[in-house]
């Protein structure tokens, strides 16, 4: 690609909140707001007091909200669920699989706490966890495959690895491992909104509402693949998981919904519900493909910028095996972070690296911004 090749913002950058005052390179910690998400939260404080009017409107834009969410995923409305966050939808997970004593899951070493923690948990009930190492920082397929056996129960993986913004081919994986009893949790949070996701590639995907799908915090996506898994019971409940929750026999039984609804305790965050569904909307409108072209490119020319600066990119250089992250192996990662912040350049810092995240609203001004100031810290 040529260094020289200036690109713009796909979108302008007057229409998201505060970008005017900052160069944000930041979305894999967190996303800028469009205006149009401070005016969808307006329009939920506006219905809040309309009582049950009010409670029509919510009802109306959750659903919009799953289907826009759907679009993104290439699933179907019935198939999403709202929670608070990802954890508390890997827990949900990690909670409700019937492990026996001597099962195992696979997890690898790219991975988020997130998608570690649960599985620790458990080992105090029996069960053994395999961890996949990385090799120049990225996962195989094959490594992955190599720990998965008769008694593996699930693998979980992140799409593309928070740590160093390699992309797993997950639609690979997904392929083995149906020749296996053996089901995958992908979690797609560094990566929906972003580039192209398929929960039908997976059992279960898992999300939040907050970076790439530029909204706020408040929201966990669930999405279930019921080919494999439709029968699947969460050990949590609450008065929206179940069909009728004032049926005649609610103190003896109850039954869960059969979709994705099982999964929702009681009222998700309606403010968010009312920002995702325009933040996805909005998504859906750019297109994905689009935006991941974008990004991609915008990613090809800062690899080599940096790479020219000496730096050690942690992330792949060939497009199809990064989505939006490129991480820089630095034992003064969050030093260099604050530095930057100095400038008003945002970038996340720590763990071994800093990250700079690319987006659909950033451009080359951005990244030339961020090289110049680089080159003073080195």
């Amino acid at each position: 690609m040529n260094a020289q090749t200036n690109m713009n913002a796909l979108v302008n950058k007057k229409s998201f909140i505060g970008l005017e005052n900052c160069t944000w390179l930041y979305s894999g910690a967190e996303a800028p707001l469009h205006q149009g998400c401070q005016d969808a939260i307006n329009e939920y404080i506006s219905f809040r007091g309309k009582g049950p009017d009010g409670r029509k409107r919510n009802a109306e834009v959750e659903q919009s909200c799953k289907e826009n969410v759907a679009r993104l995923l290439q699933g179907k409305p019935s198939d999403i669920a709202f929670v608070s966050n990802t954890s508390e939808a890997m827990s949900m997970i990690a909670h409700s699989l019937d492990f026996k004593e001597g099962d195992n899951v696979v997890i690898h070493t790219l991975e988020f706490p997130s998608g570690i923690l649960p599985w620790l948990q458990l080992k105090n009930n029996g069960l053994k966890v395999r961890v996949v190492q990385h090799r120049d920082w990225e996962i195989s397929i094959e490594d992955i495959m190599d720990q998965v056996d008769e008694r593996t129960k699930l693998v979980v993986t992140s799409h593309v690895s928070y740590l160093t913004g390699a992309r797993l081919d997950y639609k690979e994986l997904y392929s083995e491992l149906k020749k296996t009893e053996t089901l995958l949790l992908l979690d797609a949070t560094q990566s929906l909104g972003a580039v192209p996701v398929n929960m039908n590639d997976a059992d279960f995907v898992v999300c939040s509402s907050y970076k790439w799908l530029l909204s706020t915090h408040g929201l966990g996506v669930i999405a279930v693949n019921p080919r494999r898994v439709a029968d699947f019971a969460p050990r949590a409940v609450g008065w929206r998981s179940v069909t009728d929750m004032f049926s005649p026999t609610r103190f003896e039984n109850f039954s869960f919904h059969e979709d994705a609804r099982r999964f929702e305790l009681g009222f998700p965050s309606y403010p968010t519900v009312y920002a995702t569904n325009f933040s996805a909307g909005f998504l859906l409108e750019q297109g994905i493909e689009r935006i991941e072209q974008h990004i991609l490119s915008l990613g090809s020319r800062l690899i080599e910028q940096l790479t020219d600066l000496g730096f050690e990119v942690m992330t792949p250089a060939a497009p199809h095996n990064r989505a939006g992250n490129i991480s820089v192996a630095s034992d003064r990662g969050e030093q260099i972070a604050e530095m930057l912040r100095v400038h008003n350049i945002y970038v996340w810092g720590g763990d071994g690296r800093f990250r700079v995240s690319v987006h659909l609203f950033n451009d080359t001004e951005d990244l030339d911004k961020l090289v110049d100031t680089l080159k003073g810290f080195k």
